[in-house]
């Protein structure tokens, strides 16, 4: 099966263009540094596990904030958009991301006990994995096994994957009662389906001199549902999206590309004052764009 890396690529919906595993075998495993790894919204079809392993991590989800350190974790449902962001100086997640054909066929009496209670459970979009809940420091236990055996390739490793994400699932389905209710209605769905439509005009243009009327007009909607969508979904507003994105994306070139001038990638990433690009840079990353080359290639 080997380790993956995470990416942040995305289709015109925010869809993650990766392929996960196999097909006899959908299943990928992710070994994570948040120092280096950006996980930005996204979405997928495929069930997501992630167990916290160093540092503390925001993550954003369902409308939602959850605060997690190490020896935590969360389940993410099919479809559900998300992301994280790394609040230490350090840290580093193992995070799974499957079909539910790993567990069963379609319509078998598995897929219809286990599976299809989840997948088609409108108020569990996530589940926040406490070591302190006896049931969900099983599913922590759970998942780290599974990934040790799947990402190393042990003897065995696919039944031992398979055994460990079905007793996951089984422990979901018999607590999913005891949940408190994100309900995942029509209206939250239409909306971070407007979300993910804007997330994909800024990932296409942020090179160019977008304007909020720009990213409201290519999703047919109003500058004041755009605002709303996004103070209520992403917990910003769309030009402090458009510029954080545009500094990771800076960010990345700048190691990238060691004999680009640093005007040269501000610009070209859509900062037309450098100045106030290098402001922004340091106020992000407590480094100077310069800084923070020299630093990381001084330390390979």
């Amino acid at each position: 099966m080997g380790l993956s890396y995470s990416t942040d690529k995305t289709d015109e919906t925010g869809k993650e263009l990766l392929t996960y595993g196999t097909p006899d075998f959908p299943i990928a495993f992710f070994d994570d540094d948040l120092t280096t790894v950006r996980v930005p919204w996204h979405w997928h079809d495929e069930l997501e596990i992630v167990v916290i392993l160093s540092g503390e991590v925001s993550i954003f989800i369902a409308g939602c904030e959850l605060h997690l350190k190490a020896g935590e974790g969360y389940f993410a449902n099919s479809g559900i958009l998300h992301s994280s962001e790394l609040c230490s100086d350090t840290g580093w997640q193992h995070c799974m991301v499957f079909s539910p054909r790993v567990l069963a066929s379609p319509d078998d009496i598995i897929w219809n006990t286990y599976v299809l209670p989840i997948l088609s459970h409108k108020d569990l979009p996530f589940i926040k994995l406490s070591s302190n809940v006896p049931w969900q420091k099983e599913i922590l236990s759970l998942a780290e096994k599974a990934w040790l055996s799947g990402a190393n390739e042990k003897t065995d490793y696919a039944l031992t994957v398979r055994y460990a994400l079905s007793r996951i699932t089984s422990l979901i389905v018999h607590n999913i009662d005891t949940q408190e209710e994100h309900p995942f209605t029509s209206k939250t769905q239409r909306d971070e389906l407007r979300i993910k439509k804007t997330l994909y005009f800024i990932e296409t243009h942020y090179r160019e001199q977008i304007t909020i009327d720009d990213i409201a007009a290519d999703a047919d909607i109003s500058v004041s549902t755009l605002l709303r969508l996004y103070h209520d979904i992403l917990h910003t507003t769309p030009i402090q999206y458009v510029l954080q994105y545009r500094l990771e994306q800076i960010r990345e070139e700048l190691l990238s590309y060691p004999d680009s001038a640093i005007s040269e990638i501000a610009y070209s990433c859509g900062f037309n004052d450098i100045s106030y690009f290098n402001r922004c840079f340091l106020k992000k990353y407590s480094f100077t764009p310069s800084e923070f080359r020299r630093d990381h290639f001084d330390n390979k």
